[in-house]
C-alpha cells in the first residue's frame, strides 16, 4: 500500500467554519455561552456575537454589550458596550434602550445623564421591557434620576413588570405591601408577592419572608 503523503485522515478533527447568516451566528453564540451540547466557551461566544452584530443583528449587539459591560467572556469595556447598546437601540431594541439607560444613570462608558436615562428607560418600559418597568418603578418610588417621588406611578410600573413574572418587581412590590413602604400595608398580599418572587428566583425574597415571620417591620438590609 502506498503512503498517502500530505493527506489528513478522513476522521481527523477540523474546525467547522461558522455560519454566514447573522441569526445563525447569534444562535451559535448562545450555544457556546450556555454550553448547550458543547463545553462553555464564553470567549468564543463573544466572537460569534460580534460577527453577528457586525452583520446588523440587534440581539447580538445586546448580548455582546452585556458581555463587555460585565466582563464575563471578554475584557470589561463600558464604552464599547454603550456603543453596541446605542446601535441596537437605534434599531428599536427595547432591551438595549434599558441597558443604555442604566449606563447613563451610572455614568459608565458615557457621561452621566439622568434625563437621558429616564427618557430611554420610559420608552423601553412602554415597549414591554420588564427590566425597564421595574427600574422606573424604583425611580418613582425613591425619587431618583430627576423624577419626582410618585408612589402611584411606582406601583403602576412595578405591577406591570410583576404581571410578566419579573422576580425583582415581585420582590420590590411585595416588600412595599408587606412592610408598608409608601403604600398602605397589606401583609397578606405582600407575602403572596414575595412567595412568587422566591419561586421565580429573586435572591432576597426568602430573607424578606423570614423577616416577616420574625416580626420585623422593615425589609432586611
Amino acid at each position: 500500500m502506498s503512503a498517502m503523503t500530505g493527506e489528513q485522515p478522513a476522521d481527523s478533527a477540523r474546525e467547522i467554519p461558522p455560519p454566514s447568516d447573522p441569526g445563525d451566528l447569534y444562535v451559535l453564540g448562545g450555544v457556546y455561552y450556555q454550553g448547550i451540547g458543547v463545553p462553555v466557551d464564553k470567549e468564543k461566544a463573544a466572537a460569534l456575537y460580534r460577527m453577528s452584530a457586525d452583520k446588523g443583528n440587534a440581539d447580538a449587539m445586546v448580548r455582546l454589550g452585556i458581555i463587555l459591560m460585565t466582563g464575563d467572556g471578554a475584557e470589561q469595556d463600558y464604552r464599547e458596550a454603550s456603543k453596541l447598546f446605542r446601535r441596537a437601540a437605534d434599531r428599536g431594541n427595547a432591551d438595549a434602550e434599558y441597558l443604555l439607560s442604566s449606563l447613563y444613570s451610572r455614568g459608565k462608558g458615557v457621561d452621566r445623564n439622568p434625563i437621558e436615562a429616564v427618557k430611554l428607560c420610559l420608552h423601553a418600559a412602554a415597549e414591554g421591557c420588564t427590566g425597564a418597568m421595574c427600574q422606573m418603578g424604583k425611580w418613582y418610588r425613591d425619587g431618583e434620576n430627576c423624577v419626582d417621588r410618585d408612589m402611584a406611578k411606582a406601583v403602576y410600573w412595578l405591577k406591570q413588570a410583576a404581571e410578566k413574572k419579573d422576580a425583582e418587581a415581585l420582590y420590590e412590590l411585595g416588600c412595599m405591601f408587606a412592610f408598608g413602604e409608601g403604600v398602605e400595608k397589606d401583609e397578606a398580599n405582600g407575602r403572596t408577592l414575595l412567595r412568587y418572587a422566591d419561586m421565580y428566583g429573586d435572591p432576597d425574597a426568602a430573607g424578606a419572608l423570614e423577616a416577616l415571620d420574625g416580626g420585623m417591620d422593615r425589609r432586611p438590609e
